[in-house]
Order: C-alpha cells, then sequence, then structure tokens
C-alpha cells in the first residue's frame, strides 16, 4: 500500500526559530472551547503547544464531522485548512491547550533578514499542512469501513515508525474522523481482531499483518 510522507509537526528547535522569527503571542484554552474560526476574516496562524485540538465542522443535519487533528508542534489556521463557506469549520481544544498565535501575513513575507530558516518554516508548514489534507482525503476515498481503519492504521503506523502504536484520536473520534457510524466501526474493529489483522484494546493497536485495502 502506498503510505504518505510521515506527518512532520515542528519540532523543538523550529519552534525556537518560529518564536525568534514571528514573535508569536501565547494564549490558553480549556477543554472544549474553542480557539479559531476558520473563515476568511481570520487571518491567524496558531501552533499548538501543548494539548490536543480538533478541527470539526457540523453540517446543517447536526452530523459532526473531524476534519483534522492537532497535536503539539502542529500548525492550523484558514490558509492552511480545505474549508468551505457553507459549513462553519472550528479549531476546538479537545485537551487544555497553549497555543502561539501569529498574524499570517508576518508568516508569508520574510523577516528583517529574510532569512533561510524562516522561508524553511513557510515551507515545512505549507508541506505538512498538505501531507495532512492529502491522508485524510485518502482515507475518506476508501469504500469501506474495513478499508478506511487499515488505511488510517498503516498512515498511522508509518507515522510513529512502529506496527504498535496508540492512535491520536478516541474510537468515538476515530469515527468522526473517517466519517463513519461508531456501532459499525466498533463490528468491523471486531472483525478484525478476529482475523488477527490487527490486536486492539481502546486506542492501543498492532499491525499483525499487511492486507490489501
Amino acid at each position: 500500500m502506498k503510505t504518505l510522507y510521515p506527518l512532520t509537526p515542528l519540532n523543538k528547535t523550529k519552534l525556537d526559530e518560529f518564536a525568534a522569527c514571528f514573535k508569536p503571542v501565547q494564549r490558553s484554552y480549556s477543554r472544549g472551547e474553542i480557539i479559531m474560526q476558520l473563515n476568511n476574516d481570520n487571518k491567524s496562524v496558531g501552533i499548538l503547544m501543548s494539548g490536543t485540538a480538533h478541527l470539526v465542522t457540523t453540517t446543517f443535519d447536526g452530523t459532526r464531522t473531524i476534519i483534522d487533528y492537532f497535536e503539539q508542534g502542529d500548525v492550523f489556521g484558514r490558509r492552511f485548512s480545505p474549508c468551505t463557506q457553507i459549513d462553519p469549520y472550528l479549531v476546538v481544544a479537545k485537551k487544555s491547550c497553549t497555543v502561539w498565535l501569529v498574524d499570517y501575513e508576518k508568516v508569508i513575507s520574510c523577516c528583517e533578514k529574510c532569512c533561510e530558516k524562516h522561508i524553511g518554516l513557510i515551507d515545512s508548514m505549507i508541506l505538512t499542512m498538505a501531507r495532512r489534507a492529502q491522508l485524510h482525503v485518502e482515507v475518506l476515498g476508501k469504500r469501506s469501513i474495513r478499508a478506511k481503519l487499515l488505511s488510517y492504521f498503516y498512515h498511522v503506523s508509518k507515522a510513529r515508525e512502529s506496527r504498535t502504536f496508540t492512535l491520536p484520536l478516541s474510537l468515538s473520534d476515530l469515527a468522526d474522523y473517517i466519517s463513519v457510524d461508531r456501532s459499525a466501526m466498533m463490528r468491523e474493529l471486531k472483525k478484525l481482531n478476529n482475523e488477527k489483522v490487527i490486536v486492539s484494546h481502546a486506542s492501543k493497536v498492532t499491525i499483525l499483518r499487511d492486507v490489501t485495502v
């Protein structure tokens, strides 16, 4: 199976470089609090310094979908996300979060020295967000729940560089992320365990063998 490049959040060195170039404002958010609404009026870029957050939307019929999720070092903002003008896209704190915020114009404009580090940071952010969006599209493009689950598991395994890993999403959130009914997903997980394709317990998964999806 073709696997996308591992997702690469900004590491400590790049975060230090980011702070030196952009002088971000730091803010804290409690669980469930809206960090950012992604619309044309919002020109902020956020970097998650601690905690976890979800990019979510709710359609007119009340269906909640997780478009993306963010962990320490991940970048988010209107210019980096595939939003529409129909349904509101919100970045919501899943756990208590600390976030750096900076104006998008500062990110895309060279700093006073027009340093290579600044250009490298921009390239890293854009490339990483493109990969994240591509990963989600690839998972959602699978026709069955089984294929969606295995595709996602393989990508996480590659990113973690291990066949045993802890999912970055709860099972309820995973169902929202791959856009399937939770009960149906749980039945498929049970089948995959029975067939010894994977071993899973709560959010811990081990891939036992590769299968075509």
